[in-house]
């Protein structure tokens, strides 16, 4: 079974490029290689062996191109989804791709809107019917799948983000980032105004313990940059200086390779999403800190509160830096509450594993091929693929 992946790619650097990257790495090879089909917005320098077919996400005759490369080569096709990785309106030119494919479609949804605009709406439920199963990260989002936008319950799979593996080896970790004796409380990921890092800052003036450090990992998001450059991320340390926080709070401004981000993750004690809106149904960053085995507090959006159930987690509301503020005092002045939350994180997190969520994958992968006679799709492909002309100079070398 030969699977091609659609979505952005490294180095690309945005969540959607890591999930795919993670997702290739650890998906099965029964014999036969795998390919991304990478989505470029024409910042890459280039991409490495395994990305087979480029798209420039707004040449809507490379998705034509696609279309037949991949009916020619590849036996199913998985979409990373999200509206703003692809050209048109909306993100619709996949559209075009998906319509053209012979081989089946599984499309990996990252968002789902609870009021999409009239063309987010069309575009989300023509790509839900061109796939024979679509899989999402939250039960929130199955649910508004089905009452938004009328995609019936059979064709949809839940599937947990997946994470990479940590060795929860807090003290060596913590001892090779000089962070020796203190409680660290993390956040990562691209900074911008929609992560609510100053209701964080906000809090820390209210943390008893002398020797807590809250550190930002985290470059500015790319978009945010072209739009108002480091604007965000002044006004953080303006907020951090004016608060006489200095001591207590680092800004570092890096995109975290994973080898950097595990160990930072496993030096924490807290991991803190502070986000200021509800309507989020999926977040790496927060996967990733349950499964370090982080004890995770939250504001509660739709992804936080399905996955900080069952004792996973602490939630706290809105723009509320005193309830945070509260929660972070709790697990500090009690060292078994935060074990609690811990070990419940870690837990849940090695049932997530990158290895554990890909072999969940490929097991509707094959579920959805065995049900097709893809033998004759196949050959049908390859006659329709001889109908287009592939342009080969965006085939990788």
């Amino acid at each position: 079974m030969r699977i091609a992946i659609i979505g952005t790619y490294p180095p690309r650097q945005c969540g959607i490029a890591t999930f795919t990257y993670d997702l290739y790495r650890a998906l099965p090879v029964e014999g036969e290689k795998h390919g991304i089909v990478a989505i470029s917005d024409g910042t890459e320098p280039s991409f490495p062996s395994e990305v087979c077919f480029t798209i420039n996400k707004n040449v809507h005759q490379d998705y034509v191109q696609a279309a037949a490369y991949i009916n020619q080569h590849f036996d199913i096709c998985v979409l990373q989804h999200e509206y703003g990785i692809f050209g048109g309106d909306a993100g619709d030119f996949i559209v075009q791709l998906l319509k053209r494919l012979n081989v089946p479609v599984v499309s990996n949804l990252h968002t789902v809107l609870q009021h999409p605009s009239p063309k987010e709406h069309e575009t989300l439920k023509t790509i839900c019917s061109y796939s024979k199963l679509v899989t999402v990260m939250t039960d929130m989002a199955i649910r508004l799948l089905q009452q938004v936008f009328g995609v019936p319950r059979s064709k949809i799979e839940m599937v947990p983000h997946g994470v990479p593996a940590f060795d929860y080896n807090q003290t060596e970790a913590k001892k090779q980032l000089g962070l020796t004796g203190r409680k660290v409380m993390l956040s990562f990921g691209f900074l911008g105004r929609n992560k609510g890092i100053e209701t964080a800052i906000e809090a820390v003036k209210q943390v008893n313990d002398p020797s807590f450090l809250y550190i930002v990992l985290g470059s500015t998001h790319p978009n945010v940059l072209r739009e108002e450059g480091e604007g965000y991320r002044l006004f953080l340390e303006e907020q951090i200086a004016a608060n006489g926080l200095n001591d207590r709070i680092q800004l570092i401004n890096t995109f975290a390779s994973e080898e950097l981000l595990v160990k930072y993750l496993t030096a924490c004690d807290i991991y803190v999403t502070p986000y200021p809106n509800e309507n989020q149904i999926s977040s790496g960053t927060l996967s990733f800190a349950i499964g370090a085995g982080a004890a995770v507090i939250s504001t509660p959006y739709w992804y936080a509160k399905d996955l900080l159930a069952h004792d996973r987690g602490l939630l706290f509301d809105f723009h509320d830096a005193g309830g945070l503020a509260g929660h972070i005092n709790r697990l500090l002045d009690d060292p078994l509450i935060l074990a609690k939350y811990r070990r419940n994180a870690a837990a849940y997190g090695r049932l997530t594993s990158w290895p554990n969520v890909a072999g969940r994958y490929y097991g509707h992968l094959k579920q959805v091929c065995t049900s097709i006679p893809t033998i004759t799709l196949r050959q049908d492909a390859k006659k329709v693929a001889s109908l287009f002309a592939v342009n080969t100079t965006r085939l990788s070398s």
